[in-house]
């Protein structure tokens, strides 16, 4: 738990991290105006109308993870000073991830209930935090493997904005296979995201394990 902790305080010293979690909830708080005033005009916004907004704010959930997941492999190299203090590397990407998610699980949870409870779909909003909170640990995941910030964003917001739409328009049953599947369906894509999650995180801890820092 000291792992947890320490890894906790570092994530806490990162502005990139407060302004990125505070801009993401804004903008999920916007969207989720615009789609409230567009569905009192009568406009059809689907069967998940409380979900909508997510569908755009996960990407600042992302950005949220590339950075925290990057962070000590840019300049300065803080990597090498954490692995002097913890040189067990499997607990240590461990402690890593638990401390993210629960710096995420808040802000999840906030984002979650601005964009579900004034369309009235309070039943979605732990299925929103847990998914939102998966994206993060994703996010992060990735960056850890990639090592550089600027790429892994790059590599995300293609699979979840340009490759996952294209696929599902391409063909419809290859939804529930995709990352973002459970954000306008948590029903149907939670499995998809949570061994998405899953896989990232093995991958990126068996890297850590074996690359230089």
């Amino acid at each position: 738990m000291n792992a947890v902790r320490a890894e906790l305080r570092k994530l806490l010293t990162l502005p990139s991290l407060r302004l990125t979690a505070l801009l993401t909830w804004a903008a999920n708080l916007v969207l989720t105006y615009a789609y409230r005033a567009a569905e009192s005009r009568g406009e059809p916004l689907g069967d998940n109308a409380a979900l909508a907004p997510l569908g755009y704010t996960q990407a600042g959930f992302l950005v949220l993870g590339v950075l925290a997941g990057a962070a000590e492999y840019q300049e300065g190299g803080q990597i090498r000073t954490t692995l002097l203090a913890m040189p067990r590397r499997l607990p240590l990407q461990a402690a890593k991830a638990l401390a993210l998610a629960a710096l995420t699980l808040p802000v999840a949870a906030a984002t979650a209930t601005t964009s579900t409870l004034p369309a009235g779909g309070a039943t979605w909003t732990p299925a929103a935090t847990g998914y939102l909170t998966l994206t993060t640990l994703f996010g992060a995941a990735v960056a850890s493997v990639v090592r550089h910030a600027v790429p892994a964003v790059i590599l995300l917001l293609g699979l979840y904005f340009i490759a996952g739409p294209l696929l599902r328009a391409w063909s419809a049953t290859s939804a529930a296979y995709l990352p973002d599947t459970a954000a306008l369906d948590p029903s149907r894509g939670a499995a998809a995201t949570i061994v998405w999650t899953l896989v990232a995180l093995t991958l990126a801890s068996v890297t850590f394990h074996r690359r230089d820092p």
